[in-house]
C-alpha cells in the first residue's frame, strides 16, 4: 500500500476528548469507524485532530524548523553527521529530493488537509447548532488554508484537494498552479474571518479566531502583492484591539502565559503530557548555532539581543536559542509555537502601507516604531528614513530582529527577492535560484510517475 501512502493517511481524527479542555488531546474513549460525524461531539472532536496535525514532528514541532528556518542565515550549521546529513544540506543548499524532511513535511501537512476535508465533508451531514456548525467549518478551513500556504511556499505548484478522495483518483492527481491554490486559501480564510468569534472562553484558548484568520489573510495578501487588500485586514485587526504588544517582548515567550495578547494564533503542546510535548527547538550540538551575522545586527541596546543567544537547557548537553528555553519535564518541553502574532501584523502593516505610498508621517512610522520602542530603540522619522527604499529596508531589518526562529526568515527572504543577495553576504555560501523552493520528495514523482502532470522542480531533476 506504499503506493497510496500520500493521499491515505491514517485518519486519526480521534484525538481528543470534547468533554475536556480543549488542550487535552489525549483520547479517553474510542469511536467507531461506523460512528463518526453523527452528532456536535463528534466534530468538535474532529477538528481537534485537525488542530493536533499542526503539532506533530512533521510539521511545527520538529521538521518545519529545519525546512523554515535553518535554510535562512539565523543558523549555521558545520554537523553533516547528524541526521545523515540531511539537516546540514538543506542549510547549505546540497539537498536533494531524497531527503527525508521534504517528505515527511509533505505526508505530515496532505495528512492534515486529509482530516480537514473529510470534516468538512461529512459535518453537513450533522444535525446541529448552525452557528456552531459554521464556527467548526472555520476553524477547519483556516488550518487548510494554512497548510496550502505552507505547501505552496516550500514547494510552489502543489495538489489542490478540497474533499477526501480514494486511491483510484489519487494517482490521477496533478500538481496544480500557485494561483490556484492561493485563491483557495483566500477562500478559506475570508469564510474563517465571517464565521470564528473575536475571542472564546479560557477553556477554549487557542482555537482559531477571526482575528487570526485575518492575519493570516493579510500575510497570504501580502506575499502575492495584494497591498489594498492587505492592508484593509491588517488594520482590521489592529482596530479590534483584541490584541496588542505586551510590555516586554521576552513576555511573550513566557512559558507560564503562553497564549497571550500578542498571540493570534499558535500551535499548542502540554509539557509533561505524553504525545503533547516536544523536543527542545534548535537545540543542537555547538557545531549548529544562531549566526553571529544575526547578533551583530542587533544594537547594543536592543532588549531582542539576549532571546537570540545561545543557552543551554537544564539536563541538555545542547544549546538553543533563549526565545524558546523551557524547563523540561521527561527531557522534553511544552512550549508553544508562535504561528502569527500582533508585533508581525504590525511590521507587515508597515510594509503594506509604505507599498502602497510612502507618508513622511502616519500609521506606518507610528507601527514601526511602535516595535522599536519596546526593543528599546529610538524612534525612527522621515529624517532618518527619507524615502520608501529606506524605509522598507529598515521594516526588513526588525522583521529579522524580531522573528528569529519563528518560520519567518526564510519565506521573507525569497518573497522579497533578497534570497540570493542576502545568503551570499551572510553566510558566504551559493544559492542558486532553482533551490528558493525544494525538490517535490522523490517517493511521489515515482509514485504518480508522469512528467507532465507531475513533474519535478526544475533544477533537481
Amino acid at each position: 500500500m506504499k503506493k497510496y501512502k500520500f493521499y491515505l493517511p491514517v485518519l486519526l481524527l480521534l484525538l481528543a476528548s470534547c468533554n475536556k479542555k480543549f488542550l487535552d488531546l489525549t483520547p479517553v474513549s474510542t469511536i467507531a469507524p461506523g460512528q463518526f460525524f453523527k452528532t456536535a461531539s463528534d466534530a468538535v472532536t474532529a477538528v481537534n485532530g485537525c488542530y493536533a496535525s499542526l503539532a506533530q514532528g512533521s510539521q511545527y514541532g520538529s521538521t518545519f524548523e529545519v525546512l523554515m528556518e535553518a535554510r535562512a542565515d539565523n543558523f549555521t550549521d558545520q554537523d553533516p553527521s547528524s541526521n545523515a546529513g540531511q539537516n546540514y544540506q538543506v542549510n547549505r543548499y546540497s539537498d536533494n529530493p531524497g531527503n527525508t524532511n521534504f517528505y515527511n513535511a509533505w505526508v505530515g501537512v496532505y495528512n492534515g488537509i486529509f482530516r480537514c476535508n473529510t470534516l468538512l465533508t461529512a459535518i453537513d451531514g450533522i444535525n446541529m447548532d448552525e452557528s456552531l456548525k459554521n464556527r467548526i467549518k472555520g476553524e477547519a478551513r483556516f488550518i487548510r488554508a494554512l497548510s496550502y500556504f505552507n505547501l505552496v511556499r516550500l514547494w510552489g505548484p502543489v495538489p489542490l484537494l478540497t474533499a477526501a478522495i480514494d486511491p483510484v483518483q489519487a494517482v490521477t492527481l496533478k500538481r496544480d498552479d500557485v494561483a490556484a491554490v492561493y485563491k483557495q486559501v483566500e477562500e478559506d480564510l475570508v469564510f474563517a474571518a465571517a464565521n470564528l468569534p473575536a475571542t472564546y472562553a479560557p477553556t477554549e484558548l487557542g482555537r482559531v479566531t477571526s482575528g487570526a484568520a485575518k492575519g493570516l489573510l493579510g500575510k497570504v495578501y501580502l506575499y502575492q502583492k495584494k497591498y489594498a487588500a492587505a492592508q484593509t485586514v491588517l488594520q482590521d485587526v489592529i482596530d479590534s484591539k483584541v490584541f496588542t504588544l505586551l510590555p516586554k517582548v521576552a513576555d511573550v515567550f513566557s512559558t507560564s502565559n503562553k497564549y497571550n495578547a500578542e498571540i493570534l494564533f499558535a500551535v499548542r503542546y502540554a509539557k509533561g503530557v505524553a504525545n503533547q510535548d516536544h523536543g527542545f527547538w534548535y537545540a543542537n550540538s555547538q557545531t549548529i548555532t544562531v549566526d553571529t551575522t544575526l547578533l551583530k545586527a542587533y544594537n547594543v541596546a536592543d532588549l531582542r539581543r539576549s532571546l537570540s543567544e545561545s543557552v543551554k537547557p537544564a539536563g541538555n548537553a545542547n544549546m538553543m536559542p533563549r526565545k524558546f528555553l523551557d524547563d523540561p519535564v521527561n527531557g522534553n518541553a511544552g512550549n508553544d509555537f508562535p504561528v502569527l502574532r500582533f508585533a508581525d501584523v504590525l511590521l507587515m502593516q508597515a510594509e503594506v502601507l509604505n507599498e502602497v505610498g510612502y507618508s513622511t508621517g502616519g500609521s506606518a512610522f507610528a507601527y514601526l516604531n511602535m516595535i522599536r520602542n519596546r526593543a528599546g530603540l529610538s524612534t525612527l522619522n522621515s529624517g532618518d528614513l527619507p524615502d520608501q527604499a529606506s524605509f522598507r529596508r529598515e521594516v526588513y531589518i526588525q522583521r529579522r530582529l524580531e522573528l528569529p526562529f519563528e518560520c519567518d526568515r526564510w519565506f521573507d527572504l525569497v518573497r522579497t527577492n533578497r534570497a540570493v543577495s542576502e545568503i551570499l553576504a551572510n553566510k558566504k555560501v551559493t544559492l542558486p535560484a532553482f533551490r528558493l523552493i525544494y525538490p517535490i520528495p522523490q517517493q511521489e514523482i515515482d509514485i504518480m510517475n508522469n512528467k507532465a502532470t507531475f513533474p519535478q522542480n526544475q533544477g533537481y531533476d
